[in-house]
């Protein structure tokens, strides 16, 4: 008699090849781009932004579940807040096609370096600026700063900003609604509460900004 099949691995072994066939379209997009056809360049940005999104989506929930199953742990390294950021802006300026401005905020305080996992940072904030490069009206901000004993990295828009059933909803599991599944603020306050130092654990916040826009916060310890 054959064993019973592990669906939960198995699902996770068919996300991980659609990711890597995403991957593929991904690099025969930028292909297209550095040909640089003329009157393609939205087209190729639209698709380019929703090939982006289908990936990341696919590699949070691998990661959710490998976090769910204690296969895996923080890989904390020390790295440099800014030259970290000017990363997720290049990626996110690949995404715009020139639509939306991507700026990032000179640092006020923040620290030379600090201890955090670089490619799980990187998931959670890039599914903030995906969320703001679908609401935003001309431009997202990037900054990173020191909020007491957490190094605090926040992604601002200005769009309309969250609904208020998001700003109230509980990010300890996924939620659906018309926004959304909220699985990505889920992953994220996941991927924050994974880092910790001592007591403390990073933990993620939702505001409106007082000007206009949402404003994502995310606290390492």
């Amino acid at each position: 008699m054959s064993a019973p099949l592990d669906l939960n691995a198995l699902a996770a072994s068919s996300i991980h090849e659609v990711k890597n066939l995403l991957g593929q379209l991904t690099l025969s997009l930028e292909e297209i781009a550095q040909a640089q056809c003329p009157g393609t360049e939205q087209e190729v940005a639209s698709a380019r932004f929703a090939c982006s999104r289908i990936v990341d989506r696919l590699t949070e929930m691998l990661i959710l579940y490998k976090l769910d199953g204690g296969f895996l742990k923080p890989s904390i390294a020390a790295h440099s807040p800014g030259d970290f950021l000017e990363d997720v802006m290049l990626a996110a300026k690949n995404l715009t096609a020139g639509r939306i401005a991507i700026h990032l905020e000179p640092p006020t305080n923040a620290p030379e370096f600090w201890f955090f996992d670089r490619d799980l940072t990187e998931s959670a904030l890039m599914n903030a600026v995906h969320n703001a490069l679908l609401h935003a009206n001309s431009q997202i901000k990037l900054s990173a700063e020191l909020d007491g004993e957490f190094l605090l990295f926040r992604v601002a828009d200005d769009g309309a900003g969250y609904p208020t059933e998001v700003l109230k909803a509980t990010l300890d599991e996924p939620r659906v609604s018309q926004q959304g599944s909220g699985l990505g603020l889920f992953f994220a306050s996941s991927v924050a509460q994974a880092h910790h130092n001592k007591e403390r654990h990073g933990k993620v916040s939702l505001d409106n900004s007082k000007s206009q826009g949402a404003v994502f916060s995310l606290y390492l310890p």
